[in-house]
């Protein structure tokens, strides 16, 4: 550890010996080492619906039967992985839902949300990214950065994606400024298309069952507008939004979750690819390290 900031200027000045002790003797924090992989077998796709049930159920305060979060989507998807390698536990987790399964199943899973018929028309190679999440301790950490490069191989040179769709959820247990802030980003910022929501998410309606509409609505010249802080903003939103994401402008209400759903898709034009392969052959020269 450098020393040199210590003993010189106002740090040392500022900074009690204890503090000052604990500071120099404080180990360093260790950084787990995570690993991305695609699991097909039952015995790990199980795994993940339990792994889903517990991030879900803790971070929306809902109950799974037996434990496992499951749908008809899960039998027909490439399931991805992200584990800790000291543990081998479960840190993040995805699916893809593939062009194939959408026939199978007859839908998207998105599509039981949204009206997607005038969005995915004339649209080929569609896949559909969904039920993402990531253990609590591991947020805020590279978990969510692992689970994306490792699946950019298999959109870029397995899939050969030309759409991924999906949605976007904002959790309505936790403070306002969350559903506010995206809301106005999306309004404000983003690609935005009017698709239909089949069960629309109403802001002013929910604002005023929570007394809160005053605090977040500002006029100006007869118009309405609302006010947000973009650090409030999802960070995932911010993220599809980088990659030239269209967005729903209309939420979907997921009652079950009590959640806010976004649609968003991303066109993988020649451009974002060539962004993909980029990372493809970083990926390639670690692997070959």
């Amino acid at each position: 550890m450098q020393t040199t900031i210590l003993r010189t200027g106002p740090v040392l000045r500022f900074m009690p010996k204890g503090a000052l002790k604990a500071f120099k003797n404080k180990p360093p924090k260790k950084v787990p080492v995570l690993k991305c992989e695609v699991v097909s077998d039952a015995k790990t796709i199980a795994e993940v619906q339990r792994f889903r049930a517990r991030v879900f159920g803790s971070a929306y305060g809902i109950y799974f039967d037996q434990g496992t979060d499951i749908d008809r989507f899960d039998e027909y998807s490439i399931h991805i992985v992200v584990r800790d390698t000291k543990t081998n536990e479960i840190a993040a987790c995805t699916r893809v839902v593939t062009p194939k399964a959408k026939e199978k199943l007859g839908s998207y899973y998105s599509e039981l949300e949204f009206n997607l018929g005038e969005y995915l028309k004339g649209k080929d190679q569609v896949y559909e990214i969904g039920r993402t999440c990531v253990d609590e301790t591991y947020r805020g950490g590279k978990a969510l950065s692992v689970l994306w490069m490792g699946m950019v191989p298999l959109i870029v040179k397995e899939l050969n994606a030309k759409y991924l769709i999906g949605t976007v959820s904002v959790n309505l247990g936790v403070k306002s400024e969350k559903i506010i802030a995206t809301e106005g980003y999306i309004h404000d910022k983003a690609k935005s298309k009017k698709i239909i929501s089949l069960k629309a998410f109403n802001l002013k309606e929910y604002l005023l069952m929570e007394n809160e509409e005053a605090n977040f609505f500002e006029g100006k010249d007869n118009e309405v507008s609302l006010k947000y802080r973009k650090k409030d903003v999802p960070s995932l939103i911010k993220k599809y939004r980088s990659l030239g994401a269209v967005f729903s402008k209309e939420a979907y209400f997921d009652k079950d979750f009590n959640c806010a759903d976004y649609f968003v898709g991303v066109k993988v034009n020649k451009s974002l690819q060539l962004k993909l392969k980029l990372v493809c052959k970083i990926i390639d020269m670690k692997a070959k390290k």
